[in-house]
């Protein structure tokens, strides 16, 4: 699947849609069909100007030119909470105040509306060298109402840019040419240049792996300033990881959010520590290397179940499961499986599941009854023997394994509950209610399973239709 065709796949061609920033790539021109309404700094025939050396054909027309202050004071209060989706690609990394950015997408999202960003990934980009950027960066920029980068910014950006050889910005994460700092350190009066003059001048402000990403949303969103949850987010073999936002921020205890937090530090130093994978002798070993291929691969049995269970969601009524509409979601998310060596993991899980739901046999009591698993499934897709820490050397990444395989465990649970409950016409939900409460009350309530706990909860309310507390 195309990089657009992926990061539009939930919507269609009536959607209503707010690209941000599009130059001279769009992701939903209007010219292909889209109900789309563009966003950039410049008109067309300036960005016609600045992008002479570009491929240029696709430029489109720009209804709304934005060069600072809110988004969502540029646009028309006739429009605000109108849109569908509100698309960025390449964008957010360039905001003096992410903060603002994103409460403008809320401001002009309908209810249901969807955030879909591309953010650059600093392990695959010029952004190497560069620290993460934190949640305290983007209370501050808020704060400070910034409308201009720092000097602290522009001389970071200077300072720590850094391209592979023959001068290349962006590249895949096995490439293991050297990086190596772009400019010279001889640079200051142009950093202070870049701050007094009275036009904005560019630069990456905010630098992301894809956990320090979702710990940002996380964080501001329980510091309540953001309404806004991830929803999904997809890492990418190159340049780039993709991000889609909904509305709603969770709604967390106090120790939920703190097990949340602490995944999410160790995730992100696990990420971090990838970019040793890109260094020639780096200390990154082939052990830890493929305990991270086995997690991807479990992480990715994860989102295979989630697209099951929510195809069984969305056809769930009164009179059991329409079977017909949930072929036809299966076969739709088997073509938004990313085309890439894990994707038969995902549309192996995708038509084992499916099948067993398809075929589900009718006990004696009229229930149904469940399926053994495939014993090929769990060999070839899944990881069945848990991995210590001891045998690959490194214990956030196995720590991160047993987790993501508690998350696969639960998300299973709640399918087979919905199976255990289908009557041949109908579904039992007071049954599927206390299978998940027998669930709840077998899951360890500390240890890795402890994990379990969050995922049962959420995903029985999905299937129930009961809505965050």
């Amino acid at each position: 699947m195309e990089r657009a065709q992926q990061l539009l796949r939930s919507l269609n061609k009536d959607a209503r849609i707010i690209e941000i920033g599009p130059s001279f790539n769009p992701l939903a021109p209007k010219r292909d069909g889209w109900n789309t309404i563009v966003v950039d700094h410049a008109s067309r025939e300036e960005l016609l100007q600045k992008y002479h050396d570009q491929t240029i054909d696709r430029i489109e027309a720009v209804d709304i030119v934005w060069t600072g202050g809110s988004l969502a004071d540029a646009v028309p209060t006739d429009q605000h909470g109108t849109f569908d989706a509100f698309i960025a690609s390449h964008v957010i990394e360039h905001t003096t105040d992410i903060v603002t950015f994103l409460r403008a997408a809320e401001t002009l999202l309908r209810p249901d509306g969807v955030v879909i960003l591309a953010v650059p990934d600093k392990r695959k980009c010029f952004d190497f060298y560069r620290s993460l950027s934190a949640t305290a960066d983007a209370v501050t920029a808020f704060l400070e109402r910034r409308d201009r980068h720092t000097l602290r910014t522009h001389i970071d950006y200077a300072l720590n840019m850094a391209l592979k050889s023959g001068g290349v910005g962006a590249w895949a994460a096995d490439d293991i040419r050297p990086v190596e700092p772009a400019n010279p350190v001889t640079d200051a009066p142009q950093w202070h240049a870049a701050v007094t003059r009275p036009d904005y001048t560019d630069a990456h402000a905010w630098v992301f792996v894809p956990s320090s990403f979702s710990l940002m949303i996380l964080e501001l969103s329980l510091l309540g300033y953001l309404d806004l949850q991830v929803d999904e987010l997809q890492e990418r073999h190159a340049t780039e990881f993709f991000v889609w936002l909904r509305k709603g921020a969770p709604r967390l205890t106090a120790d939920e959010a703190r097990r949340e937090r602490t995944a999410l530090m160790q995730r992100v130093i696990v990420e971090l520590a990838e970019q040793a994978r890109q260094l020639p002798n780096g200390p990154l070993g082939e052990s830890a290397a493929l305990l991270r291929d086995r997690l991807l691969k479990a992480e990715y049995r994860t989102q295979a179940l989630r697209r099951v269970l929510s195809a069984v969601q969305a056809n769930l009524g009164r009179f059991g499961l329409n079977r017909r509409r949930f072929r036809q979601q299966i076969a739709l998310a088997g073509q938004d499986v990313p085309a890439n060596a894990l994707a038969p993991i995902q549309h192996h899980i995708l038509l084992n599941e499916a099948t067993k739901i398809l075929n589900r046999r009718k006990g004696a009591d009229g229930l149904t009854a469940t399926v053994e698993e495939d014993p090929a499934l769990a060999e070839n897709a899944v990881l069945v023997v848990p991995l210590g820490a001891a045998q690959f050397r490194d214990p956030l990444l196995a720590a991160e394994l047993l987790r993501e395989r508690q998350r696969s465990r639960a998300v299973q649970v709640v399918l087979e509950a919905v199976l255990k409950s289908l009557r041949s016409r109908s579904w039992d939900k007071k049954r599927f209610k206390a299978l998940i409460a027998k669930a709840a009350q077998e899951t360890p309530t500390v240890g890795p399973e402890a994990v379990r706990h969050a995922v049962l909860a959420e995903e029985s309310r999905k299937v129930l239709g009961v809505p965050r507390a």
